[in-house]
């Protein structure tokens, strides 16, 4: 890795995301960190201690609706494309007390028992992909488990929560897809027809209450105290689940099929106890701490001076908790890069922390058990 000369750590490459030598050696030399961007200019924060990152993710006094709350000379460098508003006003990107309004009416669509209650429907998604798998290879043959599997099971799983008809699911995986292209016209045009579709499902559910029983449904009658969500915050939702249900749940199941490949103790350990909830369970949790789903959380923003680690971070600044070095902190872990399926107590911090602890963890580990036992028990032999 070569360091720029603003930045001995070269923090904005790619080479330094998911780098446990290189989080080590900042928990250690500057775990507080600043850093210029090369594009914008701005100043950046890298925490990397796990106690900083819980402290950070606390504290009222950095958030996310920097317009609220920034002098307007500091607004204009942070201007959102029109285009884009919709996809970006959802919950990750709100504070309180809108978010806490919205979370109270979301999570009633995310109750224990109905995120429970889905097991069994999406087990059948996972093994008909492998029928599907089954169907079209001889045995010994290869072929292409990103596309055939980790890419299709969480849309699929979304599909099937929202309501979605299967015979939409290619428009759905489409406008997935270019949403997340980084051409703005793509993502514009993909926000337009996918929008139009949405509004059109609300509509059908909306005139019918009796007549769906499914995720979408339950955002749409989802009521407290005569409070329910407007159009605009449906739709918001919805974008939410997609960019975080489903472009997160295939980094966490690719991480974790990856580094079982890369700990082959850990791997038959896992095969050999694939029909034990109790270690399956903790397998999970592991994964998650070891190579979880986001390095980092989105940015927020210091409404004021706030010192952290004997370092002031300025109004305007942005911080980002390094969730990945966080993980690994031992003063919190034990032998924190050592994958261990069978680790316990694991308090990792990979659905965040505070107002911002994502409300769709209960489903990211119902899918992630589901994907991980369905591929180590139809592929015995991976």
């Amino acid at each position: 890795m070569v360091a720029t000369q603003s930045d001995p750590y070269d923090i904005f490459s790619l080479q330094a995301q998911r780098n446990p030598d290189l989080y080590e050696k900042m928990r250690t030399e500057d775990p507080v960190h600043s850093a210029i961007h090369p594009q914008s200019g701005h100043t950046y924060w890298f925490l990397t201690r796990y106690e900083d990152c819980l402290l950070f993710l606390k504290d009222r006094r950095f958030g996310k609706q920097f317009r609220d709350h920034l002098p307007d000379h500091m607004l204009d460098q942070w201007e959102v494309a029109d285009s884009e508003s919709i996809i970006n006003k959802h919950m990750l990107n709100l504070d309180n007390p809108t978010h806490e309004r919205l979370k109270s009416l979301v999570h009633l669509a995310f109750t224990p028992i109905i995120i429970n209650n889905l097991r069994e429907r999406l087990s059948t998604i996972a093994d008909s992909l492998f029928d599907s798998i089954d169907d079209g290879i001889i045995d010994g043959d290869e072929f292409d488990l990103t596309e055939r599997y980790i890419n299709q099971f969480p849309l699929l799983s979304i599909a099937i929560l929202l309501g979605v008809p299967l015979e939409d699911y290619q428009n759905l995986y489409y406008w997935t897809q270019r949403m997340l292209e980084t051409d703005h016209d793509i993502v514009h045009d993909a926000l337009d027809e996918f929008s139009t579709y949405l509004l059109y499902q609300i509509d059908l559910r909306r005139a019918n209450p009796n007549g769906f029983n499914d995720l979408l449904a339950g955002l749409v009658f989802a009521e407290d105290n005569g409070d329910r969500l407007n159009r605009q915050e449906l739709l918001a939702m919805v974008f939410l689940l997609i960019t975080a249900g489903y472009e997160t749940m295939v980094n966490f199941i690719s991480n974790a099929i990856t580094t079982l490949f890369e700990n082959p103790d850990q791997l038959r350990l896992l095969q050999d106890n694939i029909h034990n909830p109790a270690i399956l369970k903790t397998a999970i949790e592991e994964m998650l701490r070891y190579n979880g789903p986001s390095h980092m959380t989105l940015a927020s923003w210091a409404f004021e001076d706030v010192k952290i680690g004997g370092k002031v971070i300025h109004q305007g600044d942005v911080v980002h908790a390094v969730l990945y070095a966080a993980n690994r902190d031992p003063l919190v872990f034990e032998n924190p890069n050592t994958f261990d399926i069978l680790r316990q107590p694991n308090k990792h911090i990979a659905f965040s922390y505070g107002i911002h602890h994502c409300l769709g963890a209960a489903l990211a580990r119902l899918e992630g058990d589901i994907a991980i036992e369905t591929l180590i028990r139809r592929m015995p032999n991976l």
